[in-house]
């Protein structure tokens, strides 16, 4: 009978196949990470603001 195994990539192996080559590419994924940071950001600021005011309406 067969067995199967399913193998976890360590972060090391994982970076290594997500890191840039060039130094342009690394200027580029980290600016596309610093933005996509902020809009999580003011995207979470932005629901609570939200929930507080539902709860404030409510009160």
């Amino acid at each position: 009978m067969a067995q199967t195994f399913e193998l976890v990539s360590n972060d090391a192996e994982l970076e290594a196949y997500t890191s840039p080559k060039d130094q342009q590419t690394a200027e580029e994924l980290a600016r596309k990470k610093a933005v996509k940071k902020r809009l999580e950001d003011y995207l979470e600021q932005a629901q609570l603001k939200r929930d507080l005011s539902d709860d404030e309406f409510w009160a």
